[in-house]
This record gives structure tokens, sequence and C-alpha cells, in this order.
């Protein structure tokens, strides 16, 4: 493999700009350059420090493990090639704070003009509603640069409409740390969780390497199950407001929505829609649960209708009945046959499970 030579400036690229003092290290960029170094690269420092400013630059790289192969002039290789040492330090990558793409060096659509000056609005609203001044670090105008800065890497790039459509679907996925591509299940995109095997009634379960969400579990029998623990959110209709995670949610889903391979997990989650009450008060906040209709990534709705009641520290599926009951009858249930004559609701739910 071709070595490939870097030519880095100092201020303001190795450490922060506060010349003619030496600023605060940027130690990413140092790591960096030590591990490109290290596989074969070669590094020039590029600098318009001269004399006792550029010892002393030189010096203060040394210390953080940064020894430069040429300064301020080409490698030996380069004069050899060019027959003399060129005003100019050739490289293969240039490194400076100050480097413009040439992608970047066009005219502005009226488009990009417009969102700049979006941002700029929203900025100035911003540091308005946070008290922070224009010289001092905002951290919701840090979001709208960089907001910013990812457009204008599209318009670079050259994309627009449909293309920029799909870098952005691309890109939430990235972020969301959803897969490219559908995962198959094959050997490799599996690591042994044995340690977290049982739980579910499993032998062994695996965890996915390329979505740390998705679980695939082997029973004794042979059978395999894959579970996604991001795929469900439930949402109660009391507080509609904030989701939560339910392992009852996630049983009841599974059953209705398994999971197939190939597995491409959908850009959004299930929302299932909950109610859940306390019928005896020793059992805690609830000890009924209605799981009532899921929203799917689709946007449709789906009728769910399962119901629960807790029974030795577990929860048992009860009939729709036995749950109206529960949430109405205030305590006057609990005969054997789950019979109350004084509830019309239970007099009306019983005929309609008998049409």
């Amino acid at each position: 493999m071709n070595s490939k030579i870097i030519a880095v400036d100092f201020d303001g690229t190795l450490c922060e700009n506060k010349w003619p003092e030496i600023g605060e290290a940027n130690e990413d960029m140092i790591y960096y350059l030590r591990k490109r170094q290290a596989e074969g690269d070669k590094l020039i420092l590029w600098t318009c420090r001269v004399g006792d400013m550029l010892r002393k630059a030189i010096n203060w790289c040394y210390n953080y493990g940064l020894i430069f192969n040429a300064v301020n002039e080409n490698l030996p290789e380069i004069i050899d090639s060019f027959g003399s040492d060129t005003r100019k330090i050739f490289a293969n990558e240039y490194i400076d704070d100050r480097n413009r793409l040439i992608s970047s060096c066009r005219e502005k659509s009226n488009m990009e003009l417009w969102v700049e000056n979006e941002v700029r609005i929203a900025c100035e609203h911003e540091r308005k509603a946070s008290g922070t001044k224009e010289e001092e670090q905002d951290y919701g105008c840090a979001c709208f640069e960089s907001a910013l800065k990812a457009y204008r890497s599209l318009l670079e790039d050259g994309h627009s409409g449909f293309s920029i459509g799909m870098t952005k679907y691309i890109l939430v996925r990235m972020i969301e740390r959803k897969p490219l591509t559908p995962i198959v299940d094959t050997e490799d995109v599996w690591s042994d969780a044995r340690d977290r095997s049982g739980h579910r009634g499993e032998v062994v379960n695996y965890q996915c390497k390329r979505m740390s969400s998705l679980f695939k579990y082997v029973y004794a029998d042979g059978t395999v199950k894959y579970r996604d623990v991001d795929r469900f959110c439930g949402i109660n209709l009391d507080n509609p407001n904030v989701s939560y995670h339910s392992g009852l949610i996630d049983r009841v889903m599974e059953e209705k929505f398994p999971i197939t391979m190939p597995y491409f997990p959908e850009s959004k989650p299930f929302k299932v829609y909950c109610e859940d009450f306390l019928v005896d008060s020793k059992n805690g906040d609830y000890d009924t649960v209605g799981i009532l209709y899921a929203i799917v990534p689709e946007g449709y709705k789906v009728e769910i209708n399962r119901f629960f009641k807790e029974e030795n520290n577990e929860f048992v599926e009860i009939t729709e009945v036995e749950y109206n009951m529960r949430k109405h009858c205030c305590g006057c249930f609990g005969a054997s046959n789950n019979d109350c004559q004084r509830c019309d609701v239970v007099e009306d739910d019983k005929e309609n499970e008998s049409k």
C-alpha cells in the first residue's frame, strides 16, 4: 500500500488559534495524525510560524507524540521529482482550519439563501430566549448551524429534489441506528448472549451485531423466534404524550406481528394504545391492563382488544366481560362465575359476546 503525504497547519488546526501563544491542543486531530503516521503515512508541518515561534510549535508537537517528516519544506523524494524544493508544499491531503472545498466555490441558490436566513433568524431567537451573547456558545444555535452544514454538504455534492429526499431517508435511519439493508439470519450477524438466556423460556439467545435491539431466541424444540425491543411502544390513553416499553405489550404484539427473516425494521415503531387501572389496592399501581389498538408504522389502525389481570405476580388473559366488570364495578365483583347482577354494563357485554 502506497503511503500518503499529509500537510497539516498548526494554529487553529493542531491547537486552538491563540497566536502568538499556543492554544489548547486539538487532541482528536493529534490522535488521528499519529494513527495515520503509524499506518505508514508521512506528515509535513506547514505553518506560517518561523524562527523561535516555529521551534516552540515543533517542541509542543513533540510533547504530544507528533514527529514530522518535514517542516515547511517538501519531502526529499518530492524535491527529487520536481528538481527543486517548490514554494508550494506537495501533499496528497491538506489539513487546515481555513480550507475551502472547490465545490463550495459557487453562486448560492435562492433556496440556500433562504435556508441561511432561516437559520440566522432561528439563532437570533434562540440567543434572545437563552440570554447568550453573540460570542458565547449556544447549544441551540450549534444545532441549527450543524443542520446548515449538512444542508450545504448536500448542495455541494450536487443533490436536489429526489436525491435530497433519498439522502435524508438514509441519514435518518443512520441516526436512529436502523440498518440500511435487510438483516439476514446468518451466523456472522449474531453475538452470543447466553448470559441473558432463559428469561423467555429459550435455551439460548443471540444479539444482532448490526442492530443491538434485535435478539434471536432458540428453544429446546428447535423453534426460533426474533424480538426487536424497540419495535413497539406503549401509549396510555390517560397520558398520550408519554410512551413506554412493556414486556406484556411485546408479547401480545409479537404474536400478531412476528418478525421473519430477512428483517428490515420499520422507520417508526408500532404505537400500542392501552389503559390500565387498579382493582385491588394491594397490587400496587395497577393490576388490570387493556391492550386496545395499535397504529402501525404505515399509519393505519389495527384493533387488538386483549385484556389481562394480575394473578400470582403475573398477568393472565381475561375476557372483555371480566375486564369491563373490573373496570366499572367498583369492587362489587368477585363471584366465582364472575357474575354481577348490579352491573348493567356486564350484562350488555355478555349479550354482545353471544351475538
